[in-house]
């Protein structure tokens, strides 16, 4: 029988051109992916998938392995969407209200979501927190129907983005590091300074930009993989930090906070939806709700001591 593994299989070594490749890139055995093969072979009476010439370690697709590649993609590519399709059938049957955020933006959310469920006992509730290379994945393949993050460079066609608000920097210091640094910090006050930061994501690609273009050392002692990991390692004195100054409403005791003088442009946070998809009312309300609760924490943001 031939299942979606199968296929998957089959776009695997076409895409590295080798069984071998595939086995390193997904860590699969090799043995795997030759069974896959035969069976495919076997189920669809081709003589061969791929050809390679003695001694080489790439192949080459024949032309039935061409063809049967071009199908399998489009059978994937139509699987997605009846899942997606489906999920969406049966959140709005069940009027579930499913959200996905990056760790760093569920404190912006969490109290709202307890709100909901008081006014709503019965409404099904899905949170999923994601890592930040997850979170557009899962809203665009309908695993959730809204992901509160930050806006990357551009927004994938099939998703639209919703802003919040403008996501300005400050510097965090533990109370042992606080005297250390002026009132004011600007970015070269962080030269070769100890920080803790992403390791991956728009902030992280901002903040090393922003030290590359003024030639200053950025030195990323701890890398972590996410903004309230961030916080913890700084209120516990293993360095600095730059976050959003939103992030600054949720501090614990003995952090303190200095205003980022000239440091990178600012993130934009908001929520992503796909547009092919209806928004419920329960995850209309949510969107409103954050927008309202985002403009409040600004306001009341003063960066500094």
């Amino acid at each position: 029988m031939i299942t979606r593994s199968h296929l998957e299989a089959l776009l695997e070594v076409a895409e590295t051109r080798s069984i071998q490749g595939a086995a390193t890139r997904t860590g699969r055995s090799r043995a795997t992916y030759n069974r896959y093969l035969r069976e495919l072979r076997e189920a669809f009476g081709a003589p061969e998938l791929m050809r390679r010439a003695p001694g080489q370690r790439e192949g080459v697709l024949t032309p039935e392995g061409e063809q049967l590649t071009e199908q399998a993609r489009l059978l994937l590519s139509r699987w997605d969407e009846w899942m997606t399709e489906t999920r969406d059938l049966v959140s709005e049957a069940h009027r579930a209200l499913r959200v996905g955020a990056l760790p760093g933006a569920f404190d912006l959310i969490a109290d709202l979501l307890l709100e909901i469920r008081a006014d709503d006992p019965k409404l099904p509730l899905k949170v999923v927190e994601y890592p930040e290379a997850r979170l557009l994945d899962g809203v665009a393949s309908g695993e959730v129907d809204l992901g509160f993050g930050n806006v990357s460079e551009t927004v994938p066609k099939s998703l639209r983005f919703e802003v919040l608000g403008p996501l300005e920097w400050a510097v965090i210091i533990p109370d042992a590091m606080s005297r250390r640094f002026p009132a004011e910090v600007r970015l070269v006050d962080l030269d070769g300074v100890p920080l803790i930061v992403n390791q991956a994501g728009p902030a992280r690609d901002r903040i090393e930009r922003e030290f590359s273009a003024h030639t200053l050392r950025l030195n990323a002692v701890f890398e972590v993989g996410s903004t309230p990991r961030i916080v913890e390692l700084v209120s516990r004195g293993f360095g600095v930090a730059i976050v959003s100054r939103f992030r600054t409403a949720f501090l614990p005791k003995g952090v303190r906070v200095r205003p980022l003088i000239g440091g990178p442009s600012p993130l934009t946070a908001g929520v992503f939806t796909r547009k092919t998809a209806q928004l419920s009312p329960a995850g209309q309300r949510l969107v409103e709700a954050a927008r309202t609760r985002f403009r409040r924490l600004r306001a009341k943001e003063t960066g500094a001591e």
